[in-house]
Protein backbone atom coordinates (compact mmCIF):
# COMPACT_ATOMS: atom_id res chain seq x y z
CA UNK A 1 0.00 0.00 0.00
CA UNK A 2 1.29 3.56 -0.91
CA UNK A 3 1.31 5.82 2.10
CA UNK A 4 1.05 9.83 0.97
CA UNK A 5 3.86 11.88 1.63
CA UNK A 6 4.68 15.36 1.79
CA UNK A 7 4.66 17.89 -1.09
CA UNK A 8 2.80 18.83 -4.18
CA UNK A 9 3.82 19.82 -7.90
CA UNK A 10 2.71 19.85 -11.02
CA UNK A 11 3.15 17.64 -14.21
CA UNK A 12 5.30 14.53 -12.48
CA UNK A 13 4.63 11.31 -9.76
CA UNK A 14 7.14 11.22 -7.06
CA UNK A 15 8.05 7.68 -5.99
CA UNK A 16 10.14 5.52 -4.15
CA UNK A 17 8.80 2.86 -5.05
CA UNK A 18 5.53 2.22 -7.91
CA UNK A 19 3.98 -1.02 -8.35
CA UNK A 20 0.81 -1.10 -10.62
CA UNK A 21 -0.80 -4.36 -12.15
CA UNK A 22 -3.72 -4.57 -14.88
CA UNK A 23 -5.85 -7.04 -16.09
CA UNK A 24 -8.32 -6.65 -18.43
CA UNK A 25 -11.83 -5.83 -16.99
CA UNK A 26 -14.70 -4.40 -17.28
CA UNK A 27 -14.70 -0.11 -17.69
CA UNK A 28 -11.74 1.83 -17.86
CA UNK A 29 -9.16 2.45 -15.31
CA UNK A 30 -7.89 5.46 -15.09
CA UNK A 31 -3.91 5.89 -14.84
CA UNK A 32 -2.78 9.99 -15.13
CA UNK A 33 -0.95 12.27 -12.81
CA UNK A 34 -2.96 15.53 -11.90
CA UNK A 35 -1.37 17.45 -9.57
CA UNK A 36 1.41 15.27 -8.60
CA UNK A 37 2.17 14.73 -5.04
CA UNK A 38 4.50 12.06 -3.29
CA UNK A 39 4.27 8.90 -2.35
CA UNK A 40 6.34 5.98 -0.83
CA UNK A 41 5.96 2.33 -0.56
CA UNK A 42 5.14 1.57 3.19
CA UNK A 43 6.60 -2.39 2.29
CA UNK A 44 9.38 -4.42 0.80
CA UNK A 45 8.45 -6.46 -2.19
CA UNK A 46 5.25 -8.24 -3.09
CA UNK A 47 5.53 -12.13 -1.84
CA UNK A 48 4.21 -14.58 -4.40
CA UNK A 49 0.51 -15.36 -4.51
CA UNK A 50 0.06 -11.94 -2.84
CA UNK A 51 -1.95 -9.05 -4.98
CA UNK A 52 0.09 -6.34 -6.17
CA UNK A 53 0.12 -3.16 -4.47
CA UNK A 54 -2.70 -0.46 -4.63
CA UNK A 55 -2.28 2.53 -5.80
CA UNK A 56 -4.43 5.73 -4.61
CA UNK A 57 -7.55 5.92 -6.69
CA UNK A 58 -7.36 6.97 -9.96
CA UNK A 59 -3.55 5.76 -10.84
CA UNK A 60 -3.97 2.47 -12.00
CA UNK A 61 -5.67 1.61 -15.50
CA UNK A 62 -5.69 -0.86 -18.40
CA UNK A 63 -4.26 2.50 -19.97
CA UNK A 64 -1.07 3.31 -18.14
CA UNK A 65 -0.26 7.04 -18.64
CA UNK A 66 2.04 9.39 -16.81
CA UNK A 67 4.03 12.66 -18.04
CA UNK A 68 6.83 12.46 -15.82
CA UNK A 69 7.69 9.68 -13.14
CA UNK A 70 10.64 9.65 -10.41
CA UNK A 71 10.96 6.23 -8.72
CA UNK A 72 13.36 4.08 -7.61
CA UNK A 73 12.22 1.01 -9.19
CA UNK A 74 8.91 1.16 -11.40
CA UNK A 75 7.54 -2.41 -11.92
CA UNK A 76 4.02 -2.70 -14.25
CA UNK A 77 2.74 -5.62 -15.65
CA UNK A 78 -0.95 -5.98 -18.34
CA UNK A 79 -2.61 -8.48 -19.87
CA UNK A 80 -4.72 -7.19 -22.78
CA UNK A 81 -3.88 -3.33 -21.51
CA UNK A 82 -1.72 -0.76 -23.32
CA UNK A 83 1.48 0.94 -21.16
CA UNK A 84 1.71 4.74 -22.53
CA UNK A 85 4.19 6.25 -20.76
CA UNK A 86 4.41 10.34 -21.76
CA UNK A 87 7.56 12.47 -21.28
CA UNK A 88 10.53 10.56 -19.04
CA UNK A 89 10.14 7.99 -16.92
CA UNK A 90 13.58 8.12 -14.17
CA UNK A 91 14.80 4.92 -12.21
CA UNK A 92 15.16 0.94 -12.62
CA UNK A 93 12.26 0.13 -14.44
CA UNK A 94 10.32 -3.47 -15.19
CA UNK A 95 7.37 -4.08 -17.43
CA UNK A 96 6.19 -7.03 -18.52
CA UNK A 97 3.06 -7.01 -21.24
CA UNK A 98 1.45 -9.72 -22.02
CA UNK A 99 -1.17 -11.33 -24.81
CA UNK A 100 -1.70 -8.59 -27.11
CA UNK A 101 -1.07 -5.63 -24.71
CA UNK A 102 1.48 -2.74 -26.13
CA UNK A 103 4.43 -0.44 -24.33
CA UNK A 104 4.90 3.09 -25.83
CA UNK A 105 7.74 5.07 -24.12
CA UNK A 106 8.56 8.29 -24.58
CA UNK A 107 12.01 8.30 -23.04
CA UNK A 108 13.11 6.36 -20.23
CA UNK A 109 16.19 6.97 -18.01
CA UNK A 110 17.61 4.45 -15.50
CA UNK A 111 20.51 2.10 -14.67
CA UNK A 112 18.39 -0.93 -15.30
CA UNK A 113 15.17 -1.97 -18.03
CA UNK A 114 13.65 -4.55 -18.63
CA UNK A 115 10.20 -4.71 -20.64
CA UNK A 116 8.86 -7.55 -22.31
CA UNK A 117 5.76 -7.99 -24.79
CA UNK A 118 3.84 -11.16 -26.52
CA UNK A 119 2.49 -10.17 -29.27
CA UNK A 120 2.16 -6.43 -28.78
CA UNK A 121 4.44 -3.87 -30.36
CA UNK A 122 7.42 -2.50 -27.76
CA UNK A 123 8.48 1.12 -28.65
CA UNK A 124 10.01 3.59 -27.44
CA UNK A 125 11.57 6.91 -28.76
CA UNK A 126 14.76 7.40 -26.32
CA UNK A 127 16.39 5.39 -24.10
CA UNK A 128 19.51 6.16 -21.42
CA UNK A 129 20.09 3.32 -19.23
CA UNK A 130 23.22 1.45 -17.95
CA UNK A 131 21.52 -2.42 -18.64
CA UNK A 132 18.46 -3.02 -20.66
CA UNK A 133 16.86 -6.14 -21.70
CA UNK A 134 13.97 -5.58 -24.29
CA UNK A 135 12.35 -8.63 -25.67
CA UNK A 136 9.15 -9.79 -27.62
CA UNK A 137 7.58 -13.05 -28.56
CA UNK A 138 6.18 -12.10 -31.69
CA UNK A 139 5.91 -8.35 -31.96
CA UNK A 140 8.28 -5.63 -33.25
CA UNK A 141 11.03 -3.78 -31.04
CA UNK A 142 11.33 -0.38 -32.33
CA UNK A 143 13.60 2.05 -30.84
CA UNK A 144 14.70 5.69 -31.77
CA UNK A 145 17.83 6.76 -29.78
CA UNK A 146 19.53 4.18 -27.72
CA UNK A 147 22.63 4.44 -25.18
CA UNK A 148 24.46 2.25 -22.73
CA UNK A 149 24.01 -1.39 -22.74
CA UNK A 150 21.24 -2.55 -24.74
CA UNK A 151 20.51 -6.16 -25.54
CA UNK A 152 17.12 -7.28 -27.63
CA UNK A 153 15.63 -10.43 -28.35
CA UNK A 154 12.71 -11.16 -30.37
CA UNK A 155 11.66 -14.63 -31.83
CA UNK A 156 9.08 -13.25 -34.95
CA UNK A 157 8.95 -10.00 -35.04
CA UNK A 158 11.09 -6.98 -36.58
CA UNK A 159 13.98 -5.33 -34.96
CA UNK A 160 14.62 -1.42 -35.83
CA UNK A 161 16.96 1.38 -34.06
CA UNK A 162 16.93 4.48 -35.64
CA UNK A 163 20.54 5.62 -33.51
CA UNK A 164 22.62 3.21 -31.63
CA UNK A 165 25.38 4.48 -29.27
CA UNK A 166 26.86 2.00 -26.99
CA UNK A 167 27.23 -2.01 -26.83
CA UNK A 168 23.97 -3.57 -28.98
CA UNK A 169 23.19 -7.25 -28.99
CA UNK A 170 20.38 -7.88 -31.08
CA UNK A 171 18.86 -11.07 -32.30
CA UNK A 172 15.81 -12.41 -33.71
CA UNK A 173 14.43 -15.87 -35.36
CA UNK A 174 12.12 -14.94 -38.04
CA UNK A 175 12.67 -11.20 -38.58
CA UNK A 176 14.39 -8.14 -39.80
CA UNK A 177 17.19 -6.30 -38.45
CA UNK A 178 17.60 -2.24 -39.29
CA UNK A 179 19.60 -0.30 -37.24
CA UNK A 180 22.06 2.61 -37.62
CA UNK A 181 25.44 2.70 -35.76
CA UNK A 182 26.04 6.06 -34.39
CA UNK A 183 28.73 5.77 -31.63
CA UNK A 184 30.59 2.12 -31.26
CA UNK A 185 31.05 0.09 -28.43
CA UNK A 186 30.36 -3.72 -29.51
CA UNK A 187 27.84 -4.66 -31.93
CA UNK A 188 26.38 -8.32 -32.36
CA UNK A 189 23.27 -8.61 -34.61
CA UNK A 190 21.86 -12.14 -35.91
CA UNK A 191 18.50 -13.02 -37.33
CA UNK A 192 18.45 -17.04 -37.80
CA UNK A 193 15.99 -16.56 -40.95
CA UNK A 194 15.38 -12.85 -41.56
CA UNK A 195 17.91 -10.38 -43.22
CA UNK A 196 20.02 -7.43 -41.65
CA UNK A 197 20.34 -4.31 -42.65
CA UNK A 198 23.49 -2.08 -40.74
CA UNK A 199 24.26 1.86 -41.04
CA UNK A 200 26.90 3.38 -40.11
CA UNK A 201 27.83 7.28 -39.90
CA UNK A 202 30.85 7.93 -42.60
CA UNK A 203 33.47 8.72 -39.79
CA UNK A 204 33.08 5.03 -37.53
CA UNK A 205 35.89 2.93 -36.74
CA UNK A 206 34.96 -0.42 -36.33
CA UNK A 207 36.08 -3.96 -37.04
CA UNK A 208 33.71 -6.08 -39.36
CA UNK A 209 32.50 -9.55 -39.15
CA UNK A 210 29.39 -9.46 -41.71
CA UNK A 211 28.14 -13.31 -42.87
CA UNK A 212 25.19 -14.39 -44.57
CA UNK A 213 23.64 -16.32 -47.71
CA UNK A 214 24.61 -12.81 -49.35
CA UNK A 215 26.67 -10.17 -48.20
CA UNK A 216 26.30 -6.04 -50.44
CA UNK A 217 29.02 -3.68 -48.85
CA UNK A 218 27.83 -0.58 -50.54
CA UNK A 219 30.98 1.33 -52.11
CA UNK A 220 30.37 4.42 -49.87
CA UNK A 221 31.78 2.27 -47.05
CA UNK A 222 35.43 2.13 -47.58
CA UNK A 223 36.45 -1.20 -45.89
CA UNK A 224 40.37 -1.54 -45.56
CA UNK A 225 42.01 -4.97 -45.52
CA UNK A 226 38.81 -6.76 -46.86
CA UNK A 227 38.91 -10.46 -47.13
CA UNK A 228 35.92 -12.37 -48.28
CA UNK A 229 35.52 -15.89 -47.42
CA UNK A 230 32.62 -18.58 -49.49
CA UNK A 231 32.14 -21.10 -46.65
CA UNK A 232 29.11 -24.02 -47.79
CA UNK A 233 26.06 -21.64 -48.67
CA UNK A 234 27.49 -18.38 -46.90
CA UNK A 235 30.06 -15.64 -47.14
CA UNK A 236 31.72 -14.09 -44.76
CA UNK A 237 33.65 -10.58 -45.42
CA UNK A 238 36.05 -9.02 -42.02
CA UNK A 239 37.69 -5.67 -42.61
CA UNK A 240 37.73 -2.59 -41.33
CA UNK A 241 36.60 0.59 -41.72
CA UNK A 242 38.59 4.47 -40.77
CA UNK A 243 41.95 2.56 -39.71
CA UNK A 244 40.27 1.46 -36.81
CA UNK A 245 43.01 0.24 -34.50
CA UNK A 246 41.23 -0.96 -30.92
CA UNK A 247 39.50 -4.93 -31.00
CA UNK A 248 36.95 -3.78 -28.70
CA UNK A 249 35.00 -1.85 -31.65
CA UNK A 250 33.54 -4.00 -33.62
CA UNK A 251 30.03 -4.81 -36.00
CA UNK A 252 29.08 -8.39 -36.34
CA UNK A 253 26.28 -9.34 -38.32
CA UNK A 254 25.11 -12.71 -38.78
CA UNK A 255 22.20 -13.61 -41.58
CA UNK A 256 22.60 -17.70 -42.00
CA UNK A 257 19.14 -17.98 -44.32
CA UNK A 258 19.27 -14.05 -45.43
CA UNK A 259 21.09 -11.10 -46.84
CA UNK A 260 23.32 -8.53 -44.58
CA UNK A 261 23.57 -5.27 -45.77
CA UNK A 262 25.77 -2.41 -45.18
CA UNK A 263 25.71 1.30 -45.96
CA UNK A 264 27.14 4.52 -44.88
CA UNK A 265 24.22 6.93 -43.31
CA UNK A 266 24.53 10.34 -41.92
CA UNK A 267 23.61 11.47 -38.25
CA UNK A 268 20.79 13.75 -40.08
CA UNK A 269 19.81 11.42 -42.35
CA UNK A 270 18.68 9.19 -38.93
CA UNK A 271 16.85 11.87 -38.03
CA UNK A 272 13.99 10.95 -40.95
CA UNK A 273 12.92 14.52 -41.39
CA UNK A 274 10.75 14.81 -44.09
CA UNK A 275 11.42 17.52 -47.06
Amino acid sequence: MFAPGSGWGFGCLWLSQFRVGARRAAGRWACRAGPARQYSSGGGERQPGSEPAVSPPGLACQTLKEWALLSQKLHVQTKGGKVICLGTVYGNTDIHASEKSTVTIDKLQGSTVNISTEHGLLEAKYLYTESSFLSSVAGDITLGSIHGNITLQSKMGNITIDSSSGCLQASTHQGAIDVYVSQLGKVELKSHEGSILVKVASSLQAHLQLSGREVDVNSEVHVQEMTEVHKDDAVIITGLTNQASKHEKWIKADAPKGTVNLRSQSWFQSLKLQD
